[in-house]
């Protein structure tokens, strides 16, 4: 029925033609389309799937071959919890420890025969009775996800077999390889822009990095405190309702931003920076700056009357930068500098940086 010769190995032009893959929107030509074909199957997935900060799952970039595509959304919207064959794989991204099979196959027949709410409400109005899918944990420097990529056969088309099962095997590493570089690219993007933001916001910051579908995607703990979700006490956030109001219906183009205040349960400033990954998807960096040691140096540096320019002198010292640092960051010289230090000092009644601090945060 195939006209794929299993008992070889797979051609080189199939090698080359999965390579050539440098962003997930290739996925389809590259892997799905030239798969579908050679598996004799009837419809293909790609679909990134990570655990959020918060400790749910979610997903991100998805791809489909076929003539179901709302397959996709349904099944992640409502079905990827019943299905058998990810089960594995998404016990693996709740606890990294477990074990998680690399290659998952299965026939629905029990399925269709046992499960009538997944079988007749998923698998048979989209025409899935088979399925040989790999399924690759990563780790990146960003973020811990799964990338699945999944072929289908009919129910009344004949299982993957044996010999099918491991001529696709075969091209694992190839296809490992291809959505490992694809997930480092995007961890790099990300990571960039999240390291800017840090040198321009300084020590005393949060971040958060949302996708196109506001999923919080990854965050460092100040940026989860200051909007109040993610720990053990997390209570309802109206600050993170704020945030996401603000992405929907404000300017989403890159390099716009939007910045705001928010006032409880604490005052938290919060800056809003559009940004594509490398393959072009849109993503969110939100920076936060909470009300601890700034709203109460900027409150300090009022009652004891130092100028504005004084008071930035302050937060960069705050921030843990060295007079030279804090000079360059101002476009002043190191001389004044100096002489905006020993204002500082004889306004607040202090001869040290710490007893500056200490003073100024009413730590005694």
């Amino acid at each position: 029925m195939w006209k794929q010769s299993f008992t070889s190995d797979p051609p080189a032009s199939l090698y080359d033609k999965i390579l050539s893959c440098e962003t997930t929107g290739q996925i389809n030509d590259g892997i799905l389309e030239p798969l579908v074909e050679a598996l004799g199957a009837t419809s293909a997935v790609f679909i990134q799937m990570f655990a959020s900060p918060l400790g749910d799952r979610h997903f991100g970039a998805n791809s489909y071959v076929g003539h179901k595509p709302a397959s996709v959304s349904v099944y992640l919207d409502e079905f990827h919890k019943l299905d058998p064959v990810m089960r594995p794989a998404m016990a693996w991204l709740d606890d990294p420890t477990s074990p998680l099979p690399n290659i998952l196959t299965g026939s629905f027949k029990r399925t269709l025969e046992h499960d009538s709410d997944y079988g007749n409400r998923f698998l048979l109005p989209f025409e899935i009775g088979h399925v040989v899918a790999f399924v690759l944990p990563m780790h990146t420097a960003f973020e811990t996800q799964l990338a699945c990529v999944g072929f289908h056969r009919r129910p009344e088309d004949p299982a993957f077999q044996a010999d099918q099962i491991a001529w696709f095997q075969r091209l694992g590493p190839a296809i490992r390889s291809v959505l490992y570089v694809l997930a480092c690219k995007e961890a790099i993007t990300l990571s960039e822009t999240i390291a800017m933001a840090a040198r321009e916001a300084g020590g005393d910051s949060g971040f958060l990095i949302f996708d196109e579908d506001l999923v919080i995607r990854n965050g460092n703990s100040r940026g989860m405190e200051d909007i109040g979700v993610g720990g053990p006490d997390s209570r309802g956030s109206s600050l993170l309702g704020e945030i996401k109001q603000t992405l929907m219906t404000h300017d989403r183009t890159e390099g716009s931003t939007v910045s705001f205040r928010h006032d409880l349960p604490k005052p938290v400033e919060v800056e809003i920076r559009n940004f594509h990954s490398a393959d072009g998807r849109l993503f969110h960096l939100v920076v936060t700056t909470g009300s601890g040691k700034r709203h109460a140096i900027d409150g300090a540096c009022r009652k004891f009357g130092l100028t504005d320019r004084e008071t930035e002198v302050v937060a960069r010292i705050a921030a843990g930068k060295c007079n030279a640092s804090l000079s360059q960051e101002l476009g002043i010289s190191l001389r004044t500098g100096e002489n905006h230090l020993r204002s500082i000092y004889r306004k607040v009644g202090v001869s040290s940086r710490t007893q500056l601090l200490s003073r100024l945060l009413q730590i005694h």
